[in-house]
């Protein structure tokens, strides 16, 4: 960086942070596009991670540095750095209210710290109230266990038209059929006999759905909900770093063997959890006047499994309206994605699809859109909170890129689940689930396929952002505003593991690219107004010079050159080749050009690409080869395939045409 870029470069960083220092604050929701926007009124795109402590003392460790459950700061200097701005945690009711009406002040204290020094890091937290299987009682975590007894009286078998139906397929069984031992010193069952089997076996057991159906229908219960979250709003109401506060992790149907309407999609949503929701906005609201509220439909009948022969696939929600009701910057839809159990039945017990899974692709798609037109319907914003939980195997990389793929392309925030073990023992994977390796190292190709190239911050309205995680290639489209024109948008990228420390090139249309020597990337657009696109590529990596042999064995030669002025593409033929030859380029806006050749024209023909092409290569580009095949018949006889030479950012391909196989003279006027 020569000097005069340095000094203009600095004098926009100094402006950056001070401004950034001046203007912190709760984060918004904009009306029309539901993206989340800072204080300076940029939009924020959220990458994270589930933190949720499932036993005693119910808080991530604050010690030393361990694989398994602390949070410390050398946590969140590693998450920063991997480019993660969110946690989703898990602020537990055991620990809120360990006594029915007393609440632990220290753990509150010690939950605000864990908030506060997040925020320290540039990290917005989600205080989660989380729960799976609602209790220890069940193999499960959740509720306080004074609350066990607000919970009776519950079914010990099932009863009904739905139980017939289920006992028919073998899935009606109670808990106590599954003669879990009681651990003596817990009064629970022991964990050893609860791991025997995945935990979503024990939500469909009568004793379970009674008890959700008595949660949501007592009401000293529900005023002990509304307690629990008044106080910790009033808790965390002048923290700078709380995102929002999800209501209440995966809410299951509550006694759909005696009420089958529980199992129709939508249902519960509108007529269960839609006012309860609302409530519970009013009572957090009261306490903190900023608050997003993050509300979720039930992981079930919502998304049925796609193995199931009726009703199968995501559904959309029954919500007619939010938690917020008409104050939609206020509220955002929290939804999770999981292929294992939701698209393939059979996973590892890693927890893993397959890697090469369609039906896991359509689900993926299929939730990210269908979800994404429920917030739309209602008002307010999107947020995916939790998927993954896998191993870091092949299956597990291409779950996270399917995924997230989608995810980002809708310009969707997320959090990974999770981020460590912290004694999940309702999941399938197990520790591996977690960054770490079971001997305390990093999960490398897991922290890379997580730690993806985007942007953070964007100074204008986003229009398209794509990552390929295979090749390093990303582009962003952005259109400036005149209130934040003046304002840089932010680009992560993981040098070390994504681009091999500095090895990567940029390019900016209608701006200027700078960087601070770190994973950061700052765009300063030219004006206000304009479309700004931004491009990163790793530095060529594939041969210079090769020769094609198409279907019809031509031989096609080709050589690729660094032009950063005039990138593009020509053809040339060999001097016998008389009759019409053409190669086609074509992206996904459709045919970016075309080269052409015939009698004495031997070329070069040129193609050069205009400005507003020249981030057209990134991704899925072809070239179609085309020839005459007969008096005017012309054919497309093959296609030179993106992998022959991967991402083109300020390139040049010079193709010959150097031999042909037709079989007839080269100079056969009937073939032009």
């Amino acid at each position: 960086m020569h000097w005069p870029c340095a000094c203009s470069f600095l004098i926009q960083l100094l402006f950056f942070c001070q401004h950034v220092s001046s203007s912190a604050g709760r984060l918004r929701i904009d009306r029309e596009s539901g993206h989340f926007i800072d204080s300076a009124g940029r939009v924020l795109i959220l990458h994270g991670v589930n933190v949720v402590q499932k036993n005693f003392p119910w808080h991530p460790s604050l010690g030393s540095f361990d694989s398994r459950s602390s949070l410390n700061a050398e946590d969140m200097m590693n998450l920063k750095n991997w480019g993660f701005n969110a946690v989703r945690l898990g602020v537990m009711w055991p620990g809120v209210e360990p006594q029915m009406g007393e609440y632990n002040a220290t753990y509150l204290d010690i939950m605000r710290q864990i908030i506060d020094d997040l925020y320290s890091h540039g990290i917005y937290t989600i205080v989660d109230l989380h729960q799976d299987s609602m209790s220890e009682q069940w193999c499960g975590e959740g509720i306080p266990a004074w609350m066990l007894p607000m919970l009776q009286p519950l079914m010990t078998s099932c009863d009904g038209v739905t139980a017939s139906v289920a006992r028919a397929i073998g899935q009606c069984k109670t808990f106590s059929s599954f003669n879990i031992s009681i651990d003596p010193r817990t009064g629970y069952p022991k964990e050893s006999g609860c791991l025997e089997r995945t935990f979503d076996a024990y939500s469909r057991t009568p004793e379970l759905v009674s008890a959700w159906g008595n949660f949501y229908e007592n009401k000293s219960i529900q005023q002990k909900l509304h307690s629990f979250w008044s106080r910790v709003a009033t808790e965390f109401s002048n923290s700078s770093g709380v995102l929002g506060y999800d209501l209440l992790n995966e809410p299951l149907n509550g006694n759909f063997f005696s009420d089958p309407h529980r199992i129709i999609p939508g249902y519960l949503d509108e007529h269960v959890l839609q006012p309860l929701y609302q409530s519970l906005h009013d009572v957090i609201v009261a306490a903190d006047p900023q608050a997003i509220i993050m509300y979720e439909p039930p992981p079930f009948p919502d998304t049925y499994p796609v193995y199931i022969p009726w009703e199968h696939g995501v559904h959309r929600t029954g919500f007619t309206s939010g938690p917020a009701r008409d104050r939609v910057e206020h509220q955002a839809l929290s939804y999770h994605i999981y292929s294992c159990g939701f698209a393939v039945k059979d996973c590892t017990r890693s927890g893993d699809a397959p890697a090469q899974c369609p039906v896991c692709d359509q689900l993926a798609e299929d939730a990210v859109t269908t979800r994404a037109a429920d917030a739309k319907r209602v008002g307010g914003g999107i947020f995916l909170t939790e998927f993954g939980a896998c191993s870091g195997s092949e299956g597990c990389i291409a779950e996270l890129r399917r995924v997230l793929s989608s995810a980002d392309s809708a310009f969707q925030s997320w959090a990974y689940w999770q981020f460590k073990y912290n004694h999940d023992i309702t999941t399938v994977s197990g520790p591996l689930e977690g960054f770490y390796k079971l001997d305390g190292s990093l999960q490398t190709a897991k922290v890379a396929a997580l730690s993806r190239t985007f942007a953070p911050a964007i100074a204008g309205l986003p229009k398209k952002m794509t990552f390929e995680p295979s090749t390093g290639a990303f582009r962003l489209i952005y259109t400036t505003q005149k209130a934040t024109a003046h304002l840089p948008t932010e680009i992560f990228l993981n040098r070390d593991l994504n681009y091999k420390s500095t090895a990567y090139i940029t390019s900016c249309l209608n701006g200027e690219i700078q960087s601070n020597g770190t994973n950061l990337l700052y765009v300063t657009p030219s004006a206000a107004g304009t479309q700004v696109s931004v491009a990163v590529a790793r530095s060529y990596e594939g041969a210079r010079a090769g020769t094609f042999q198409s279907k019809d064995n031509d031989l096609i030669n080709w050589v690729v050159s660094e032009n950063v002025t005039s990138p593009g593409f020509e053809l040339s033929t060999a001097t016998n080749i008389t009759y019409w030859k053409s190669l086609k380029v074509f992206v996904d806006d459709g045919m970016l050009c075309e080269l052409s050749l015939q009698d004495s024209n031997h070329g070069p023909e040129r193609c050069d690409l205009r400005s507003s092409q020249l981030h057209d290569l990134l991704f899925n580009y072809r070239i179609e080869v085309w020839k005459a095949k007969s008096f005017g018949r012309h054919e497309h006889v093959d296609t030179i395939a993106f992998s022959n030479f991967g991402p083109l950012l300020a390139k040049r391909i010079s193709f010959t045409w150097a031999a042909d196989t037709f079989g007839l003279p080269a100079d056969n006027e009937l073939l032009i």
